[in-house]
């Protein structure tokens, strides 16, 4: 324990270094969320790789993995599946130069209403993220035998003023740093358990009854399981902000699509790992939760490596927070109030407005952190409900010429009602985890139908 502390002060040390460094391409508020456009393919495939690898992908990953098995991964693998999506949008919002959503939404649209339905879900959801990264710092400090509740505040406090200070430039980089470790631990980790004899113990812990029947293979979860979890995570990274600003940052489409592909191939079968050490703990140590993959790791490897390891994962998490900041910013600052409202404001007044707003909002995940448990389920819920309001307002715009504001609109309340009675406990068909964007769908077609784009349709009407 004493070891990682110290390993977590010199982190720390770290990232202030690369704040200070960072700071000179976040001078001002545009440049601390967009660094100048000067994100390269070895940045942004850091970025895409760090902001996925943190503590869904790991510490949920080995959670969930500790309870279904292989089948754990389907988060992580999703992850993976994210970077193509960012691949084949790279080209149309680079072109246009959209910096959100609700750029797309006000110039397709011709309408504010959309884009303020964005502006509300992505706030709502990127908050709920931002506690939910927490809640992995809080799970270390549970099994070190420490007060979480100090723990969970004292991350948060740093990665706050960090954030501050470094810009996405910061974030950036330290992602780019960070999962080079993350990813040796991985590998290394279920290096060592196969060496150890982990296939064996687990075979004989699926015999004993003490792991699940489908721990080595992917049967854990039904298909219809499986997508769901997966497709509130896919459906929502196409309306990403997070998306928006990495593609924002770079140098050229190309640069997105190059790093994204990278990110692809090595998050694929890191993806499996998660998990697979996840279900190793569950039967060695008979642990069953997210804190499974920090006792695995602690006890199984060399005190350096294992240190070194936990360190980078608590650092990713850090970094996943920076860029829920600079996503914050962007909707509500920049969208919203400058856009949305037409209010000017210096450069004083933009960044006193980012303080305070990024203040409030550490606040709120902190509350929530400490009183959320299961990352995966959480997540989940966060990103089911971002889906549902943006999802069909954004791919259904470009494919369907008839869709109107009013249809955009109501598509995502009713995604949004649909996705609100699940987490009230009323019984909803899942499909998957399709059924609010089919609802949504439904609505949007009717809707666009029955009260088109007057603004579409007076040009039908002049020609």
């Amino acid at each position: 324990m004493q070891l990682i502390m110290i390993m977590l002060s010199v982190y720390l040390l770290f990232m202030i270094g690369i704040g200070v460094f960072g700071h000179r391409y976040s001078k001002d508020f545009s440049s601390s969320i967009d660094m100048g456009k000067r994100g390269g393919i070895i940045l942004l495939a850091g970025s895409c790789i760090g902001s996925n690898i943190g503590n869904g992908f790991v510490v949920g990953g080995a959670g969930k993995g500790s309870l279904v098995g292989l089948a754990g991964s389907a988060y992580g693998l999703s992850c993976a599946c994210t970077a193509l999506v960012t691949v084949f949008l790279a080209s149309f919002i680079y072109k246009h130069k959209y910096g959100s959503l609700a750029e797309y939404t006000k110039e397709r649209y011709h309408s504010e209403v959309p884009g303020v339905i964005y502006v509300i879900a992505t706030m709502f959801s990127y908050v709920g993220i931002f506690g939910v990264q927490l809640i992995a710092g809080k799970a270390l400090f549970d099994v070190l035998g420490l007060n979480s509740t100090i723990g969970t505040i004292i991350i948060a406090v740093v990665v706050f003023f960090y954030a501050q200070f470094a810009g996405i430039w910061g974030a950036y980089a330290t992602s780019a740093v960070q999962i080079v470790i993350i990813i040796i631990g991985l590998v290394l980790t279920t290096i060592v358990i196969i060496a150890n004899n982990g296939i064996d113990v687990i075979r004989a812990g699926i015999a004993a009854g003490t792991a699940p029947a489908g721990a080595l293979d992917f049967s854990g979860l039904s298909m219809m399981g499986f997508l769901a979890m997966v497709t509130p995570l896919l459906l929502s990274m196409v309306t990403s902000q997070e998306m928006f600003v990495r593609i924002g940052t770079a140098k050229s489409a190309e640069a997105v699509k190059v790093s994204h592909l990278i990110s692809f191939f090595i998050m694929i079968p890191l993806a499996v790992m998660p998990a697979f050490i996840g279900v190793y703990g569950a039967v060695k140590y008979g642990i069953s939760n997210d804190m499974v993959f920090f006792s695995v790791v602690l006890t199984e490897l060399p005190k350096l490596i294992s240190a070194s390891i936990v360190v980078a994962v608590l650092a990713a998490v850090m970094s996943t927070i920076a860029c829920c900041y600079s996503t914050i910013d962007t909707v509500i600052i920049c969208d919203f109030l400058q856009k949305t409202c037409k209010k000017n404001f210096r450069e004083k007044q933009l960044q006193a407005m980012s303080l305070a707003m990024n203040a409030g909002i550490t606040v709120l995940a902190v509350i929530m952190a400490l009183h959320a448990t299961a990352i995966l389920d959480v997540l989940n819920i966060f990103y089911s409900f971002l889906a549902a309001a943006c999802f069909v307002p954004f791919i259904g715009g470009i494919l369907f010429r008839k869709a109107s504001a009013l249809g955009a609109s109501a598509s995502s309340v009713a995604g949004i009602i649909c996705v609100t009675l699940d987490c009230l406990g009323v019984p909803v068909p899942s499909v998957g985890g399709l059924f609010p964007c089919i609802v949504g769908a439904v609505v949007f077609v009717a809707v666009s139908l029955i009260k088109p784009d007057p603004v579409q349709a007076g040009r039908k009407q002049a020609k």
